[in-house]
């Protein structure tokens, strides 16, 4: 029997064309690692559910990709450290952090630190990582991604590039979802596309 796939996982973008609705953020974030111009700290914020966490894990593939000679066969997957600091938020698991960071990658560029929900950190844990985001060396790359952008103190926010991720438009998903439904071979009419993108 053929192992069922939640639509979620299964439809999850791969790469920047597949986000939908974050046109604007995502062709920023390719032509910042294009020209070589991105931030060694960045904020991804907005509501749940539009694509922070994804886009967060399709820059961190695309960053090593994008930096020297990119081969094929290379797997960076052992430079991206992703954190959800809803259930990690004490100082120990930062200070871990922080003392990785200072050892350099031994493939590719760049090592990748992707901490989820970083709202929830705790003070102590937000000033002890606080020195590192001041002086990052230079192979290492922040992205902070936080539904409560509010709850950050502000010398973290001031030293991060922030991109505000808006809600995905009903427009956007009834076409995303007209583009799954012909892939699906599901025969689906556009009021009934409309009103599932409305609800959603």
């Amino acid at each position: 029997m053929e192992p069922f796939i939640v639509s979620a996982r299964k439809y999850r973008p791969e790469t920047f064309e597949d986000v939908v609705g974050q046109g604007a953020i995502t062709k920023t974030l390719e032509n910042a690692i294009k020209s070589n111009h991105l931030a060694q700290a960045l904020l991804f914020t907005g509501p749940r559910g539009v694509g922070k966490t994804t886009c967060a894990r399709i820059l961190a593939k695309k960053i090593n990709h994008e930096s020297g000679d990119y081969d094929p066969d290379e797997d960076f997957a052992f430079n991206i450290f992703e954190l959800d600091a809803a259930s990690n938020n004490g100082v120990d698991q930062i200070r871990s952090i922080v003392d990785q960071v200072r050892i350099p990658p031994q493939v590719g560029n760049y090592k990748i630190y992707i901490i989820d929900e970083v709202h929830m950190l705790s003070n102590a844990a937000f000033n002890a990582f606080l020195k590192t985001l001041e002086e990052p060396p230079a192979h290492a790359i922040f992205i902070l991604a936080t539904t409560e952008k509010h709850k950050i103190i502000p010398t973290i926010l001031s030293r991060c590039q922030i991109f505000d991720f808006k809600r995905i438009t009903v427009s956007a998903m009834r076409e995303h979802l007209k583009r799954i439904s012909i892939k699906e071979g599901i025969l689906a009419e556009e009021d009934a596309l409309q009103i599932i993108a409305q609800k959603a």
